[in-house]
């Protein structure tokens, strides 16, 4: 009789391992991923980062953030599209948020068959209550979860978690969550050295130490190369690409690698970042003027657009690189410097180039800027192209964005890129 329950013991569990992935994974996602982001979407999240940007806010006073439906749902797909989900969406009523995520799942086999589905859909009903939010249900695919279970799982993470320094620091800045009729609302009080543990953990979480390594080699090499030139000098980029690029060479047959470090360095240089306080230092700021300009065919901002926008590709991905990119040409035209072609064919310059610097033509690439010499090497001359119109004088000229008109120059900035022997 013991040996029966024993056998009948065994057979349930089995059963519920072979069981549960059917009841977990499903055939179709329950949240389709966001096909693409708009120029709009950007400069919406741009310009919500702005109103609420802590460094304006006044230390210890609590704030308030109110996003609606709709816009918490662009927020949570500009999430995805840098975390790499499936898809997130969230309903919100009265007193209760239900958050819905699909996860895609991993083939078993290289073909990319699996004999269960292959999503993991996951629906959460948050409910708000005095002092934070429970979850109140919690279903993976078909398999329904007790509430108090998953509530507690989560409590326990949670506390795992705090042992983090920044992830106790956040927690802690949160004063209230609250959910209205088709509206999310967070209180939270910000304090100023909270923006830089975020930023050190992003890069903590984000960067493999391996890479770490290789942007930090790096800086150090064009801090050497520039520590020679007065402060407040401008200087010809190709004038460090090209030491830089010859030390890629020299590093190893990871070319991706070597290039995908160098090009950030070099970016993160030109946005005011230190790389050594980013990822190993403990000052209250990662951030510091640039000792030394550098210029590209005699102007400052044409270095900026070119080799901000390569760090953006080879980082994340050539759509957001040249979304961003005219994200900002637009608000020029209407404050500003105005629009100006000149900007964004720098900046579909550096998307090539991120393309090129991380794909096939990675080691080719690193070659080319080694041997760079001259801007022209580098980059065709841009500067015949109509610049710094303001909204009324681009739409008379050129009409709305995507016109004809507009397309044209499109077209002779493509052609000449394609031209080019870095971006082509």
């Amino acid at each position: 009789m013991k040996k029966l329950v024993g056998w009948g013991a065994l057979f349930v569990v089995l059963a519920a391992i072979v069981g549960l992935p059917w009841l977990m994974l499903d055939d179709a996602p329950a949240v389709e991923p966001p096909s693409q982001f708009r120029r709009a979407d950007l400069a919406w999240i741009k310009s919500l980062f702005e109103k609420h940007d802590p460094r304006g806010q006044t230390p210890g006073v609590v704030q308030t953030v109110q996003l609606d439906e709709a816009d918490l749902n662009r927020l949570l797909n500009y999430a995805v599209e840098l975390r790499r989900v499936s898809g997130i969406a969230a309903e919100l009523d009265p007193g209760v948020a239900t958050l819905t995520a699909t996860l895609t799942v991993p083939s078993l086999c290289p073909s990319g068959c699996t004999p269960f589905g292959r999503y993991l859909n996951l629906t959460a009903e948050v409910v708000e209550v005095p002092g934070g939010v429970r979850i109140d249900s919690l279903q993976l695919g078909s398999l329904p979860l007790p509430g108090a279970l998953a509530d507690w799982t989560a409590r326990l993470a949670h506390r795992w978690l705090r042992r983090d320094p920044t992830y106790a620091a956040l927690s802690d800045a949160v004063v209230r969550i609250g959910f209205g009729e088709n509206q999310a609302t967070l209180d939270y009080r910000w304090q100023p050295e909270l923006l830089t543990r975020i930023e050190r953990k992003s890069a903590e979480l984000l960067i493999a130490p391996d890479d770490q390594a290789r942007m930090l080699a790096y800086a150090e090499r064009l801090d050497a190369l520039l520590k020679h030139h007065p402060r407040g000098s401008t200087v010809p980029l190709v004038n460090v690409t090209a030491p830089l690029f010859d030390h890629a060479l020299q590093a190893g047959a990871d070319a991706r690698g070597e290039n995908r470090a160098a090009i950030t360095a070099l970016a993160a240089y030109l946005a005011g970042i230190s790389l050594p306080r980013l990822l190993e230092g403990d000052s209250h700021s990662i951030r510091r003027a640039p000792p030394v300009l550098l210029s590209l065919h005699g102007r400052r901002d044409f270095a900026e657009h070119f080799v901000i926008s390569a760090a953006l590709s080879v980082n994340g991905g050539s759509r957001l690189a040249n979304a961003i990119g005219l994200v900002k040409e637009e608000e020029d035209a209407s404050k500003g410097s105005g629009f100006s072609f000149t900007d964004l064919a720098n900046d579909r310059a550096g998307v090539r180039l991120g393309q090129r610097a991380v794909g096939d033509a990675a080691d080719r690439v690193r070659q080319q800027l080694a041997l760079a010499h001259t801007d022209d090497a580098l980059l065709p001359d841009f500067r015949d192209l109509p610049e710094f119109m303001p909204q009324a004088e681009f739409d008379r000229r050129f009409g709305p964005v995507g016109s004809p008109r507009y397309e044209r120059i499109i077209e002779r900035i493509d052609a000449r890129l394609a031209a080019h022997p870095l971006t082509r």
